[in-house]
Order: C-alpha cells, then structure tokens, then sequence
C-alpha cells in the first residue's frame, strides 16, 4: 500500500513538471518579415512572445543607418502569442531605405529580450529584378581557306612629254636694221656736206 502511494506521488511530480519544462523552452522570435526580406505597405510582423513569467511585449522600427540608437513604437500588449500576429507596420509613412524591427519581451521581474530583424522598405522605389545571366556561346574556329589570286597584269601607258612652245627672244638692242643704217648713211652724207660747205665759207672769207 505504501509502495502504490509512493508511486502515485513520483506520477503526479513528472505531470507537474512536464509543462514547467515545456514553458521554459520558448524564446521570443519574429517569424515575418525575415532577415533582408523586401517590404511595402501595411506588413504583418509576426512571431511568439510565449516565455515564462511574461509580462509585456512591444515591436519597434528604427533606421539601420542610426547610430543613436533611437527607435520608433509599432505595437505592445501584455498578452502573449506563439507564432501569431505581434502588430501591424505601415511603411508607406516612412522613406524607402534599410530598417531594424525589434521585438522586445519583458518578463515579471522586470528583465526582458531582444530579438532583431533588419528589412528593406522599398514603397517608392522600383523593386530590384532578377535578370537571367545568359552565357555568350564561343562559335567554333574555323581555318580560312588560302586563296592564290593570280596577279592582274596591268598596261602602262606610256605618254611622250609634249614638246615645249619656242619662246621668240627678245630683241637686241644692239642690233641696227638696214632701215636704220640707210638713214644713218644719209644723215651722215648731209652733215658732211654741210661741213664742207661751212669749211669751204669760211676759207673765203680768209682769202678775201
């Protein structure tokens, strides 16, 4: 009888123990959007916030570029979830850019954890595109075929030089034409005949 009443209490220690167990194994997790996931418009984040002792949850957003550390309210609640809808995001209030969601889970004694997802807004800017990448084919080489082309005889024409124009040559001036000598000569001939008139006066004039 004691050995049944032994056994009945080490029964109900283990059914006890069992969802103490089970409880302390959940850890806060975003299940949606994931890591690098591209997103737009209202976003559903998703994820469990079942820990023990849970006290509070809240999701934030805040700039993947800030350095501050400065981040922005989404959603809270003190009831938590497994796998279930933690808040609604609405990007389209925000710039295009690169983005932290933090989902933070306090417990009873006033500790809490941390989870984060960076995600990539993208509302007003056009979506990336996957383009296929085509491989260029290499055509086979192919040996060209010598060709022997008999040279074309070509005819030179000759041309003779053209024969140059005969340039008159200029006049001497030097030179006396038989015009010119028949009017010397009877220049010459009058102003004799002049002279001996003239000599032949004068001879008189002395005589007498």
């Amino acid at each position: 009888m004691r050995a049944g009443l032994v056994i009945c209490m080490i029964l109900a220690s283990l059914i006890n123990a069992v969802p103490v167990l089970a409880q302390g194994t959940n850890l806060p997790v975003i299940t949606s959007p994931t890591a690098g996931q591209v997103v737009q418009g209202q976003v559903a984040i998703t994820g469990t916030t079942d820990i023990p002792n849970f006290a509070s949850s809240e999701v934030d957003f805040a700039y993947a570029s800030d350095s501050a550390n400065t981040w922005f309210p989404i959603q809270s609640s003190t009831n938590s979830v497994d796998h279930a809808v933690l808040g609604t995001w609405d990007t389209t209030s925000i710039t295009d850019g690169d983005y932290v969601l933090r989902l933070r889970v306090t417990a009873a004694d006033g500790t809490f954890q941390d989870v984060t997802v960076t995600v990539k807004v993208r509302n007003y800017t056009a979506l990336p595109t996957s383009t296929a990448t085509v491989t260029p084919t290499q055509p086979a080489l192919q040996i060209p075929t010598a060709i022997v082309l008999a040279p074309t005889p070509t005819s030179t024409l000759t041309l003779r030089p053209t024969p140059p124009t005969p340039t008159a040559l200029p006049l001497n001036p030097a030179s006396i034409t038989t015009s010119e000598i028949y009017s010397g000569f009877w220049k010459g001939a009058a102003v004799a005949l002049i002279v001996f008139f003239l000599f032949g006066i004068i001879i008189r004039f002395r005589r007498s």
